[in-house]
């Protein structure tokens, strides 16, 4: 729990205003971005940790120097990002955050932002480049078997752009879970949905072009027997002429 001040009830904890921000001297909008920004840092720092209990509305008001309103609104905000739970008659406590939810949050804001498109696919390079060397060392029977399930419905939907497309997305994600990196899997499932769109539209843009097909279907089996034979320098350069294929003829 953190430190309790002796001027404070036992079993909460004040977010305090440690860099002196006039913060009752700001528009709305700032209030709340500073004192936001306040909570995050605590948070952060590890002044505030998961079930740690706030101080009541109106005491932690004056310590922060924000009206109640404004408090509010950075509390549901809080709520909403599951950093924070309020327990009717009980108060609020600290969280500990849902990655799930924060995961969820991070794709939407993403799909608002269509200009971000091409730099999500050059960050899915980047990570799929780092999770398949840990593939290599980490990938075990049941990952293995996916990566085999998803070749065999690659050759099997050629001539289908959803079916296909789909087979594709289900080969690289197999390749991020096997690395075993929480981290790397997050952010790609974050974005899953935006690389589900590109897989789609390389799919469309091969259609009716065996040479092509054969060529990316290829360099997925070139991909998996890498990982198999636990070479990660060479699954990783496998892995970069597939992408440089796959951006040169409309597929990945």
């Amino acid at each position: 729990m953190t430190h309790t001040p002796a001027n404070e009830m036992p079993g909460t904890s004040a977010v305090r205003n440690p860099r002196g921000v006039d913060v009752k001297s700001e528009t709305n909008p700032r209030v709340f971005e500073v004192t936001f920004r306040m909570f995050k840092d605590q948070i952060l720092n590890g002044e505030l940790r998961p079930g740690d209990k706030l101080l009541p509305e109106r005491e932690l008001s004056q310590k922060l120097g924000v009206s109640r309103a404004s408090l509010r609104e950075v509390m549901r905000v809080l709520a909403l990002l599951g950093v924070v739970e309020i327990k009717p008659g009980q108060g609020a406590f600290v969280r500990k955050p849902d990655l799930h939810m924060l995961q969820d949050f991070f794709g939407l804001v993403l799909a608002m932002e269509p200009a971000l498109y091409e730099h999500l696919l050059e960050a899915r390079m980047a990570i799929e480049c780092r999770a398949i060397r840990l593939a290599c060392r980490y990938a075990g029977p049941e990952v293995r078997a996916q990566l085999i399930d998803a070749l065999d419905k690659i050759q099997q939907t050629v001539d289908d752009p959803d079916l296909g497309a789909e087979a594709d997305f289900a080969f690289h994600a197999a390749i991020v879970e096997a690395s075993s990196n929480k981290v790397l899997k997050l952010i790609y499932e974050a974005i899953a949905s935006h690389l589900r769109r590109s897989h789609h539209e390389r799919r469309e843009a091969v259609a009716g072009k065996p040479d092509i097909i054969d060529s990316l279907s290829g360099d997925h089996v070139r991909v998996y027997d890498a990982i198999i034979a636990g070479d990660p320098d060479q699954a990783e350069a496998v892995l970069k002429e597939h992408f440089v294929l796959a951006q040169r003829t409309g597929r990945s």
